[in-house]
């Protein structure tokens, strides 16, 4: 026995109290004989103490009695010489046993076999049960019946793995003891990765000694290692190296794994052991090894067993594929050496694996080897292209939006594709980069779109491929609100000479240039922007595709202002919705699109209706922020607006709408300074991106008085969308923030919620009578005598503007 030892206070009280039966069990090396020792050493109990050691003899139920015998007999405990019926001889002794007494039996589990086993154990329970001066103590790998059905009998008190296992402070302590420097931090980690194992820890510890000191986990192999080999079934040791290969269990799992008619029962004795950890998930048991214990069993079934691995992970593959776990299959069908599986997982699964687990799929596909990679370019992608999209400023996971299905694009133009010189690696790249864009991840859309390029160029796979690829760029760059970059790529010299583009393929690349092409006109405001959504072509397939173009459609009607095409594109929107999978980045932009094209057409009721149940999320805070100043909700629209303007994935469109509904609001409350700021935050957007259309958030009035006369920002406001001079000499003059105070403002936008002054006292924290004051200079001002006509008047004034304003403001 180890000499330098961290036993438990709480352990040995428990086998001071001296219960009549006391089980001690633990799997080898959990410090059980160690145990014993210290209990026998520091408090021993006060009277005769007998202990007996047994080993794998003992498996014979004879034996086992003998080995009792004759231990009894040294040590005074019965008379005159050992007869033929040992047991006969030990068990009548011991029932006759006058004066108090302890047995202690160690490694007990060596004790009989089977039936003769639980004879066995009746036996000394019985013994215990018959004879109060008797105390039993054993110490066990296993759960045995004289631990269950013997606490139905006699008293039993039991120190089991969770009692026996060191925590941190046991291990700064076991570590002060050999010598070896520790931390708090290594502490934690050796308890956690060993689940406490004692011997284990100590293993590593003492053999760390002889490299310096420092900490070496993977010393924990030998440990670990031997303790397999010396297991005395086979089914044993391979139920623990198979179980082992998936992060956890549960007893289904278990039989596919390690299949075999003692599965469960082996599973059984390993968790009352304390090999594996237990908890409930949902409404199943799963187990699990401590991390460093399951990383030595891999390993020893990699180096041992190669082949068995191989068949476990191809047994969670199929596991996997059948749960729809893609993510799971992949990494399974890699480990498992299942390449044509795990190709296919790739490219059914490549929208999804791309965008919500590029991490996961880098690092599987560097696990293929070489060799295989070079003759698959889809791996090719996700081993040399994913990590450089990793680091170029994606968003979080957590703004990362479900992807679309794209395969319906993939089926589409894939053979056309493929059979038209474009390369498989091509190919890959530019479905990443579609897969990207409907994910909301402007930079690794970016990224694909930019590499299929340079390698369609590359490689000289004609101009169809390179265009497309441009096209991407340029509809990443629109889509995101970077309008000045994606007209530069419009410009670009591949997509000059459409006539040499095969016919299979002339009809997409012409698709996507006339919707690109649309949606830039719009942002900037051209004045052809109309004739170019008319020439746009129609998509049949209702996709997320189709969706961009009907949302062209509508930003298009809103633009221009017309009540029957506001009205028709409106409707066109709400049925649009429909065809698409919900809560994603498509729908969700529609939703926003429809919210936008009823303000504009003065159905204020009916955009907030639709926005009602819109989430609050990237795509739809500046449309939130557009509503609350539509509805002359000043303060929560500037809420809603800096709000937004804090998220980290807003686009370049949605920061500028943001900017201009705060300078909005803070113009209408009549806080000058304010409004001017955030003004200014938004020209120097509209520069910086080329967007023009969210200026129509502002009456041409309030964006002429921002401007102060700054002819390069006047500038900015698109001729065309000018209010002619009966329009501009018909606008109301001495609007709200003319006539009102700032003070008078908030008084009269607080009376859109509250019915009366002692309400809105308590929410501009004023007195009754200074609210009432205002409420009486108000409706003066207003020309009204009541709550109804103050703010039918204060909404005549405010919305108010030229006929196809956007927004008002």
């Amino acid at each position: 026995m180890p000499r330098d030892l961290v036993v438990d206070d709480a352990v040995l009280e428990i086998l001071a109290e001296q219960a009549p039966l006391t089980v001690v069990r633990g799997p080898r090396g959990y410090g059980k004989s160690a145990t014993l020792n210290a209990w026998l050493s520091a408090s021993p109990p006060e009277h005769q103490v007998v202990r007996v050691a047994l080993s794998r003899e003992a498996n014979d139920a004879e034996e086992f009695w003998r080995i009792l015998d004759g231990e009894l007999t040294q040590a005074g405990v019965l008379d005159g010489e050992p007869a033929a019926d040992h047991r006969t001889r030990v068990v009548l002794a011991l029932a006759r046993r006058s004066e108090p007494l302890t047995v202690v039996i160690d490694d007990y589990h060596h004790a009989g076999r089977l039936e003769t086993a639980a004879d066995i154990d009746d036996e000394l329970v019985e013994l215990v049960r018959q004879n109060d001066q008797l105390y039993l103590v054993v110490a066990s790998r296993t759960t045995r019946a004289i631990e269950t059905s013997g606490s139905l009998s006699v008293d039993v008190a039991l120190v089991s793995p969770r009692e026996l296992k060191l925590r941190a402070p046991e291990v700064l302590g076991l570590a002060g003891r050999l010598g070896v420097p520790l931390n708090e931090r290594e502490a934690e980690r050796l308890a956690t990765g060993f689940a406490g194992w004692p011997a284990a820890i100590r293993d590593v510890l003492v053999r760390s000694r002889g490299e310096g000191g420092k900490i070496n986990l993977a010393l924990a192999d030998d440990y670990i290692a031997s303790m397999v080999r010396d297991l005395r079934h086979e089914q044993v040791r391979t139920f623990l190296l198979r179980t082992a290969v998936p992060d956890c269990f549960d007893a289904e799992l278990a039989e596919l794994v390690s299949p075999g008619d003692s599965t469960l029962t082996i599973l059984r004795n390993v968790r009352a052991a304390g090999l594996l950890g237990e908890e409930i998930v949902g409404e199943r048991r799963v187990y699990s090894y401590a991390p460093i214990v399951r990383q030595a069993l891999v390993r020893m079934l990699a180096e041992s067993r190669p082949d068995e691995l191989r068949e476990v992970h191809r047994a969670l593959m199929t596991r996997c594929l059948h749960k729809r776990d893609h993510v799971a299959a992949l990494v399974h069908a890699i480990h498992a050496g299942a390449w044509t599986t795990a190709e296919q997982v790739m490219e059914d699964e490549w929208h999804h694996l791309v965008t919500q687990e590029p991490a996961v799929l880098m690092a599987a596909a560097r696990l293929i080897p070489p060799d295989i990679v070079a003759e698959r370019p889809r791996f090719q992608v996700a081993r040399d292209e994913v990590d450089g999209a990793l680091t170029t400023g994606r968003p979080g996971r957590d703004l990362i939006w479900p992807t679309g299905d794209i395969r319906g694009l993939t089926a589409e133009i894939g053979p056309t594709a493929l059979r038209n010189g474009m390369g498989a690696t091509t190919f890959a790249l530019l479905q990443w980069g579609v897969a990207a864009v409907l994910a909301g991840d402007e930079s690794s859309a970016l990224y694909a779109f930019g590499r299929a390029r340079t390698v369609a160029q590359e490689a000289g796979e004609g101009p169809a491929a390179v265009a497309l690829a441009t096209l991407g760029l340029a509809g990443t760059h629109a889509i995101y609100g970077d309008v000045t970059i994606a007209a530069s790529w419009l410009r670009d010299e591949s997509l000059r000479t459409p006539e040499e583009r095969p016919p299979e393929l002339a009809g997409y690349v012409a698709y996507w240039e006339r919707l690109i092409r649309a949606l830039v006109a719009l942002d900037r405001l051209d004045p052809d922007a109309g004739h170019l959504v008319a020439a746009m072509l129609e998509r049949t397939r209702r996709d997320e595709i189709w969706g961009l173009e009907v949302m062209v459609h509508a930003v298009s009607a809103a633009v221009s202002g017309e009540p029957g095409d506001i009205a028709r594109w409106a409707a066109n929107v709400r049925a649009a919705r429909h065809y698409l999978p919900q809560g994603r980045m498509a729908e969700m932009v529609l939703r926003a699109t429809e919210v936008e094209v009823l303000l504009v057409g003065g159905l204020f009721d009916d955009a907030r209706h639709v926005a009602r149940n819109l989430p609050v999320n990237a795509v739809s805070m500046s449309t939130h922020a557009r509503l609350a100043l539509a509805g002359g909700e000043y303060r929560q629209a500037a809420t809603r607006a800096r709000e937004a303007l804090e998220h980290p994935a807003l686009s370049q469109r949605s920061v500028m709408e943001c900017q201009l509904v705060l300078a909005a609001a803070h113009h209408a409350l009549g806080e000058r300074a304010a409004a001017r700021a955030a003004f200014a935050e938004a020209v120097r957007t509209a520069y910086a991106s080329g967007q023009r259309r969210p200026l129509l958030v502002l009456r041409h009035s309030v964006f002429t008085a921002l401007a102060a006369g700054d002819q390069r920002v006047l500038g900015l406001w698109p001729e065309v969308y000018r209010p002619s001079e009966r329009e501009t000499a018909e606008e109301p003059r001495g609007g709200l923030t003319e006539l009102l105070t700032p003070r008078e403002l908030e008084v009269l936008q607080a009376l859109h919620q509250h019915t009366g002054a002692v309400p809105i006292a308590e929410v501009l924290g004023l007195s009754v009578n200074t609210v009432k004051s205002h409420l009486r200079s108000v409706y003066h001002k207003l020309g009204v005598t009541n709550r109804s006509g103050a703010l039918r008047r204060a909404d005549e004034l405010d919305r108010a503007g030229p006929p196809g304003h956007v927004g008002t403001g």
